[in-house]
């Protein structure tokens, strides 16, 4: 199996762990309601969750821009 130009010799999700999982869960929720993890402005949210967040739009951005061109 292959992700892009990973290739995959394991089930992917054995490369995620329970603490990645919750993080992209995370990511997913405040993707989805539009809403950051905690209330308040994007100062008043954990580092974590505004740089797990960036991360997920780059990525979902270089991808959707690799399928395109």
């Amino acid at each position: 199996m292959s992700l892009g130009n990973l290739r995959l010799y394991e089930c992917p999700l054995s490369y995620i762990t329970e603490e990645t999982f919750e993080m992209m869960r995370i990511v997913f929720m405040m993707e989805s309601s539009g809403r950051p993890y905690l209330g308040g402005g994007l100062a008043d949210q954990p580092c974590w969750a505004v740089e797990a967040f960036e991360i997920y739009q780059f990525e979902r951005t270089r991808t959707g821009n690799d399928k395109n061109g």
